[in-house]
């Protein structure tokens, strides 16, 4: 491609160069933020899944602060960087400095309120740290170098896990039907002893038997096979309903909200549920129809050999997502 025509006048030379000066520094800003938050992410990761060694984290940034010739307090404000935006959206006007300064207000929704402010306002960085210091006490904390915990940690959702198998039993018309869940039903015999109402188990040839003993909670509760992980989100999974009858269904990990796919968070949260699904020995489902679209949110649990995992926490728990419990069709990605 060859290059643009040297400017004429000076008034095309001052539009030329303030338009590449501008351009090139605002690429900078955006490298130095994905930059710092993922490097404050890989950290944050190493230390998690080293937490079980006493004071492990501390020497994690005096190590690295030495070995690379770079400054701990600086490696600290990246991590918490990334503890403080677990997502971090593409907002051209925002520089690492407005992070770095957003990250000092201690209060999540103080932070997310400042956040919209800046960039409804276009806030530069000193503006915004004249209001952080308006918002902070007087003698401010210093900043614990050696803190390995999140500053905020997620609070965790409450898991809905049933019993695979079993079923309510429905009225269809004079005949009675198991509610096996994704609108498949399945009729039961004429002189069936159960009625409509009654909970019911399905055994493992099949056989329909009465289970007094379940409670809602227990229903659409599957054993299932991961076909395919959408992105960190979303999964296109294999339902066993019953012997011998299954279903295909994409399913969206309930009050979740990972990164878009195409985004270097997007990417990391898919190859973290990735590596989860392929510890797996057994996935179970317990899903919930949120919406008039037949789509589908789970709780997903993942059988280990250090015992089950629940997938969407530990999405959550991790920074690769945050909590969403309002969707929209576009959220379901293909």
């Amino acid at each position: 491609m060859p290059p643009a025509p040297s400017p004429a006048t000076y008034a095309a030379l001052r539009r030329d160069v303030e338009a590449t000066l501008l351009t090139g520094r605002l690429r900078i800003d955006q490298a130095w933020v994905r930059t710092y938050w993922d490097t404050g992410r890989l950290i944050n990761e190493h230390v998690l899944l080293n937490q079980d060694r006493a004071g492990y984290g501390a020497q994690v940034f005096s190590r690295l602060a030495e070995d690379l010739k770079v400054s701990k307090r600086q490696l600290y404000e990246c991590a918490q960087f990334a503890r403080c935006f677990p997502i971090v959206r593409d907002h051209a006007q925002l520089t690492w400095n407005h992070y770095r300064i957003l990250c000092q207000v201690p209060d999540p929704a103080k932070r997310k309120a400042l956040l919209a402010e800046t960039i409804k306002l276009g806030l530069k960085s000193p503006q915004l740290e004249q209001r952080v210091r308006a918002l902070a006490p007087p003698e401010p904390a210093a900043i614990d170098i050696t803190a390995t915990a999140p500053a905020e940690p997620p609070k965790p959702l409450t898991p809905k896990h049933g019993v695979p198998g079993v079923c309510k039993v429905i009225a269809s018309g004079e005949l009675l039907s198991a509610d096996l869940g994704f609108a498949t039903y399945l009729d039961l015999a004429a002189d069936t002893k159960l009625k409509a109402g009654d909970f019911a188990r399905l055994d493992a040839a099949g056989l329909i038997t009465a289970a007094p003993d379940a409670t809602k909670a227990d229903l659409f509760t599957y054993a299932a096979t991961v076909l395919k992980t959408v992105d960190g989100d979303t999964l296109w999974v294999r339902v066993y309903l019953r012997p011998g009858h299954w279903v295909k269904q994409k399913l969206r990990l309930r009050d979740l909200d990972c990164p878009e796919l195409p985004t270097p968070e997007g990417k990391a949260a898919k190859r973290f549920t990735e590596s989860l699904v392929a510890r797996a020995s057994a996935v179970t489902i317990c899903t919930t129809k949120p919406d008039k679209y037949d789509r589908y949110l789970a709780d997903v649990f993942l059988t280990t050999d250090d015992g089950e995992i629940f997938l969407n926490n530990a999405l959550l728990e991790n920074g690769h997502a945050v909590v969403k419990r309002a969707w929209e069709f576009s959220d379901w990605g293909e």
